[in-house]
């Protein structure tokens, strides 16, 4: 029997990974509804969803959200982890804790390069030599980010990663898929777990010493070019809650 349940995702429509799940999800029987992510999100509009996918998560949308869990109305990403990584020194400690390398962090500026962040990750972007909140020191490297993916169906955990240029020196341009690396797969696959994350996005830097450091955590990560459309599809299907 075709099934009638609804599934909200938190993203804007035009996302090529996402419209591309939202089609594949209908073509297996469920309805799926966008919501832009920075529009309003009420009680109103969840009802009668049976899951929401907070892919992107701004302050507005967590009264609903809560709103969401204390109905049950199931989220994709759990609400506390959701709140927990909202804030880049908090997402910052969980990775270090994982095992992952990260930078040293300062609140005033360094002598030496360094990145400008905000507190939390609806802020401005980093920045280069910039003002902020806090401040990350500068990883002597290429301007290359390599971006680790994890989407976890209930049985297994994906991991697909790439290289792209880093919005540090201009607009970010993807410029090849990598074979990620058993030991920070390790990691990863540690931060899902302890989590209990569906969806997560891990940025690292190479230093002129082949080493990794992780410098952001993302669970709004956006999946492009990974390939991993199936995944994010099981993914959110086996989120939904039991008929």
């Amino acid at each position: 029997m075709e099934s009638k349940r609804g599934i909200g995702i938190l993203c804007q429509k035009s996302k090529p990974v996402f419209s591309d799940v939202a089609e594949r999800l209908r073509n297996a029987g469920f309805q799926v509804r966008f919501f832009h992510p920075q529009s309003p999100l009420s009680p109103d509009h969840i009802t009668g969803l049976s899951l929401i996918v907070n892919k992107k998560t701004l302050p507005s949308a967590l009264p609903t959200l809560r709103h969401a869990r204390r109905t049950g109305t199931a989220l994709w990403n759990n609400l506390q982890a959701l709140i927990l990584f909202s804030s880049r020194l908090v997402g910052l400690r969980a990775l270090s804790e994982m095992g992952f390398l990260t930078p040293a962090v300062t609140f005033e500026k360094p002598d030496g390069e360094y990145v400008a962040k905000g507190y939390y990750i609806w802020n401005d972007e980093p920045e280069l030599n910039g003002e902020g909140d806090f401040y990350q020191e500068l990883i002597p490297t290429e301007p290359v980010d390599y971006k680790y993916y994890a989407v976890n169906d209930g049985s297994k955990i994906h991991v697909a990663g790439r290289r792209v240029t880093s919005k540090l020196y201009g607009e970010k341009r993807f410029l090849s898929q990598l074979e990620p690396r058993p030991t920070l797969v390790a990691s990863l696959r540690k931060l899902v777990e302890r989590f209990d994350l569906r969806g997560v996005g891990v940025d690292l830097v190479r230093d002129d010493e082949d080493q990794y450091w992780a410098v952001d955590v993302n669970l709004a990560a956006g999946y492009r070019d990974t390939g991993l459309e199936p995944a994010l599809t099981d993914s959110i299907i086996a989120s939904l809650p039991s008929e």
